[in-house]
């Protein structure tokens, strides 16, 4: 198989196409004899523009940017997922409690052992051991586990995939196969930050007390957060709603009202690394020209209350 063939293959096999069904293992062939009938050196431009494109896939799905140093080390979200019977803190997160919150399952990471026992009802979907397994397998879209040489989970990171992938259902709710740049409009990411047991981050930043920040990261709701909260300190609307919007899509977001503010195109990209470092991933839409970033919408929003002081 020549080069360009198999990546052809392999990026037909990544979408779930190539190993669907006889006839479009026979659209793989064509696809790639029409190829094949191009120069040289296009072959090798398309050939090198497959192997980009399942580069890109990797780093969407699984390159956390080192932001586990806040979702881990700052957060503590990875004791909140052991529990106490594991070496972490409180109850821990079984995979019931994960699902429920919208995090989702990429059943392709799964041993078959693994999915006859779910199909069965034999996995006891409130054990945080079994989340444990999960993150093990990599198989939770979004996240990272990190673990140390006894298998203890040590931090945990996410990826762009978190909130800009989602799944088929096709084993179960929120069991299937990955469905990249979808938004995850089930995922409740205010709840999921709620589960960690030192909000200090918030509370030092925000200058309100724990309760306070919890209850405006409950008050996003599923498919939305507010990626600008840590950075203007402001969580309402003037009519007293979350500011919180929408989670978008990983494509189309050229005509996705949800910019703040004008920027060039250098200080965007610093701030986009100050953003990931922060665990902030909220994904400013735009409109380029020249080198200017311009405003598509400037979302009103209020501070949070400060905590009154003693």
């Amino acid at each position: 198989m020549s080069r360009l063939r198999a990546c052809v293959f392999l990026v037909l096999l990544a979408c779930g196409v190539a190993s669907a069904s006889d006839d479009q293992q026979s659209d793989v062939a064509r696809m790639s004899q029409d190829l094949q009938s191009l120069p040289p050196a296009e072959q090798r431009n398309l050939a090198n523009g497959f192997v980009e494109i399942l580069r890109g896939r990797k780093i969407f799905r699984f390159d956390t940017f080192g932001d586990q140093a806040f979702w881990g080390d700052t957060l503590k979200l990875h004791q909140a997922i052991e529990g106490a019977d594991h070496g972490g803190i409180g109850p821990g997160v079984g995979p019931g409690t994960a699902l429920a919150v919208g995090l989702k399952v990429d059943v392709d990471a799964l041993p078959q052992p693994l999915k006859q026992k779910l199909a069965a009802g034999r996995v006891d979907l409130n054990d945080p051991a079994n989340t444990l397994a999960l993150l093990q397998l990599n198989a939770v879209v979004g996240v990272t586990g990190f673990f140390d040489q006894q298998q203890r989970l040590i931090s945990m990171g996410i990826q762009c995939a978190l909130c800009h992938s989602t799944v088929d259902n096709s084993f179960a709710p929120g069991i299937g196969r990955r469905l990249d740049g979808w938004p995850n409009r089930d995922l409740n990411v205010g709840a999921i930050i709620n589960l960690s047991p030192d909000l200090s981050a918030f509370t030092n930043a925000l200058q309100v007390d724990d309760a306070t920040v919890r209850s405006v990261l409950l008050s996003w709701g599923p498919g939305k957060f507010d990626a600008a909260l840590l950075l203007d300190g402001k969580a309402f609307r003037p009519d007293g709603k979350s500011a919180a919007t929408l989670i978008p899509a990983a494509f189309g977001l050229a005509v996705a009202p949800i910019a703040r503010a004008a920027r060039t195109l250098d200080d965007e990209a610093r701030g986009s690394h100050q953003s990931r470092v922060a665990g902030v991933r909220g994904v400013l839409s735009r409109t380029v020209s020249g080198s200017q970033l311009r405003v598509v919408h400037e979302r009103h929003r209020r501070r949070v209350p400060r905590a009154p002081s003693h």
